[in-house]
């Protein structure tokens, strides 16, 4: 029987150009587990493993019936506590506030019919990973959304969010949400980067304007 890829079922979901765009997201179903501080640290890739074996054994699951599905790109969502940090804008992401500050959900995209008590029964029985306990669901609409391809070092990153910056303001709009990192090519601690492609996306709204008329 054949599984649903779910990045060919959502191709789009999974594409971006490499010059600037908006895109509208809708809402979308994770596992995934939540971590704090800077990204490269042994709880980050602990945390990464564990969120990409657990989908492994939740595909066994499914696996040989109308349900079975192939899922593998890991997703990352970024984000400050706005109220220490005060507002970080798309194009000084990483730059402005010490990493140590940063929140993070590490993700992968799961079927809307996967149920929670499947979820909750692989966290119970995945004991060879510590974090394993920690996995959820997650479901979230990002909505509006500008998006770029970004290819190569994650640390080019630091040159091409200001491109997606220029390109929201130029376009009316202001950072709404978590940054967004899709990781069309996976990628390990150690491994050579710059073969790497990944999804730069960012929830926007537009920006209110504010018109001033001379009494007469």
């Amino acid at each position: 029987m054949n599984s649903i890829d779910l990045q060919q079922k959502y191709s789009s979901y999974y594409i971006a150009g490499e010059s600037p765009e908006v895109v509208d997201i809708a809402q979308v179903s994770y596992v995934s587990i939540l971590g704090e501080g800077s990204p490269g640290t042994a709880a980050f890739y602990g945390k990464k493993k564990a969120i990409k074996d657990f989908v492994s054994r939740l595909q066994e699951k499914y696996g040989g019936t109308e349900q079975a599905f192939i899922s593998q790109v890991v997703e990352i969502f970024y984000w400050y506590d706005e109220e220490q940090t005060g507002f970080v804008d798309i194009g000084e992401f990483y730059t402005t506030v010490d990493l140590d500050q940063l929140h993070y959900r590490i993700a992968i995209r799961i079927p809307e019919y996967i149920p929670d008590k499947a979820i909750r029964e692989i966290a119970r029985s995945s004991a060879e990973n510590p974090f394993s306990r920690d996995v959820e669901r997650f479901t979230y609409t990002a909505g509006k959304c500008v998006q770029l391809l970004h290819a190569g070092l994650l640390a080019g990153e630091l040159e091409t969010l200001p491109l997606l910056q220029q390109f929201a303001t130029e376009n009316g709009f202001r950072k709404s949400g978590m940054h967004h990192e899709i990781h069309v090519v996976n990628f390990e601690k150690g491994q050579s980067q710059a073969h790497l492609r990944t999804i730069l996306r960012d929830p926007v709204v537009a920006i209110k304007q504010t018109y001033f008329f001379n009494q007469i």
